[in-house]
């Protein structure tokens, strides 16, 4: 978890060491994932961490790294939100959860399977700790006091601490605190019909499984052996094995953040078209928080379904590594998205899932960041520009295929005319935020504060502003401040 998981269990008041309500929470989210993405095979977590095993063939996504991270990690923190209620329906949730994470590649199922022996004992050794800890703090013992108390001890150590001190054996603690949850599908016998003679005609079929069990050993993978299995490489898929890779210093940084499957999304939940002006509000709301959260981004811009977010040149965010920056965004807006829904969709629930993938894009200078600013604002132009066109077409009667036959080849002067002489409408009449795209960055505000006993002072203070303005240089002339902050 991204955000501090002591800071956001302390918030919600999870129990110490082990909130069982929070963990199966992450399961659940965990099953969702597996469900979602079928080149998911294996799955273990612990605490606030998942790992996901794909399998060694996939393709999903071509491969690209920044979009299975973006698109895994922003359907797990939406899994999550949305599940909630169902694990604490007495608790709101007060704040946006967000996850980090990274895309390791490993060469054989050797190194799989000592990875996730590896994350197991990590949970054994954790989770001994923190239970031998937080009885010591509940006994009455500071926490300074109950560190000292467990510092150089050793396994049995511990064991026999909460033996003598506490009259419990550690081995009888749910299994899911000491070894953590294993997500897979498991091979499952069942009933599909009858025979003639009244005999049951069975069928095997893989069912999603959440299991507590022993993955160090052999035996777990000897039992389950199509869930890891080796295949043919015919490409070479190993690619890298560096998860710290950071941006090269004195680079600008734009994250660009897209919906997934954006327009079965808007259908189900019956945005307008060609514009969702309430959909368009939410997706600048959680930009703007996006900047109250992360001092580092400096600009946003947006249309429709995607945003791009601007770093200011020399981030430490994260020390530049890259992946976590993408984690770290793309989890973060998805959660702001779904939080916010709500305010803006009051009586409109939330049927799926949103969910967004991302890019990592660096460039060196900054008339190049302006530059790509202003390609995604010509985009927003002309896909505008067209989409009015198209619905205005179907709204009158043609057929989609119709509508973008008429449309096939056409100029921008072209569908201006047709808007007008078809539909009475002056194209540039429309909303700015439809034709322009918004632009969201901090701008200075001056207010005055009543001192008491002396006379008002003006206090200076950075406020996030939307606009919907065009983006040539004459915008970047008059707020040079915004990006050599």
């Amino acid at each position: 978890m991204a955000n501090s998981e002591y800071e956001f269990s302390k918030i919600h008041t999870f129990e110490k060491p082990n909130d069982e309500s929070a963990l199966r929470l992450m399961n659940a989210c965990a099953t969702s994932m597996l469900e979602k993405f079928p080149d998911i095979v294996f799955a273990y977590g612990v605490s606030d961490e998942y790992s996901f095993v794909f399998r060694e063939e996939t393709e999903f996504y071509q491969r690209r790294e920044s979009k299975i991270l973006s698109l895994c990690v922003s359907y797990f923190t939406s899994m999550y939100v949305m599940k909630w209620k169902d694990f604490f329906p007495n608790k709101e949730l007060k704040e946006p959860p967000y996850f980090d994470g990274r895309v390791v590649c490993y060469p054989n199922l050797k190194t799989i399977r000592d990875y996730l022996a590896w994350r197991q004992v990590d949970c054994h050794i954790n989770n001994q700790y923190n239970t031998c800890f937080w009885l010591l703090v509940k006994s009455g013992k500071t926490e300074k006091e109950a560190q000292q108390a467990l510092k150089g001890t050793f396994s049995k150590d511990k064991n026999e601490l909460l033996l003598q001190q506490f009259q419990i054996n550690y081995d009888d603690e749910l299994a899911m605190f000491r070894k953590g949850s294993c997500v897979y599908r498991d091979k499952v016998e069942t009933k599909v019909k009858t025979d003639r003679s009244g005999n049951p005609i069975k069928r095997t079929r893989l069912v999603i499984t959440v299991a507590n069990v022993d993955i160090i050993g052999p035996e777990f993978w000897e039992k389950h052996q199509y869930i890891l299995r080796e295949e043919k490489c015919r490409y070479e898929y190993v690619k890298k094995f560096d998860i710290n890779h950071r941006i090269p210093p004195c680079n600008w940084t734009v994250v660009s953040i897209n919906a997934n499957q954006f327009e079965q999304f808007s259908l189900t939940h019956s945005f307008d078209k060609p514009n969702d002006e309430t959909a368009l509000r939410l997706m600048n709301a959680s930009a703007s928080l996006m900047l109250e959260l992360f001092p580092d981004i400096v600009f946003g811009y947006g249309f429709s379904n995607e945003y791009s977010f601007v770093f200011q040149e020399k981030t430490e965010l994260y020390q530049r590594q890259e992946s976590l920056i993408l984690s770290s965004c793309t989890s973060c807006f998805t959660s702001f998205y779904m939080m916010k829904w709500k305010d803006f969709f009051p009586n409109k629930d939330l049927v799926e899932p949103p969910h967004f993938e991302a890019e990592l894009l660096c460039y060196p200078k900054q008339k190049i960041v302006c530059d790509y600013l202003s390609s995604r604002q010509a985009e927003c132009h002309t896909s505008n520009q067209y989409n009015t066109c198209f619905w205005m077409l179907v709204k009158s009667g043609k057929s989609e295929n119709e509508a973008h036959q008429i449309l096939k080849g056409t100029l921008s002067k072209d569908k201006n005319e047709l808007l007008f002489q078809q539909f009475q409408l002056n194209y540039n009449n429309e909303p700015a935020m439809f034709r322009k795209g918004s632009c969201t960055y901090r701008q200075k505000v001056e207010e005055y504060v009543e001192v008491e006993g002396s006379e008002n002072i003006t206090r200076e203070r950075w406020d996030v502003i939307v606009e919907h303005v065009d983006l040539g240089m004459e915008f970047w002339r008059k707020r040079p401040y915004i990006l050599s902050r």
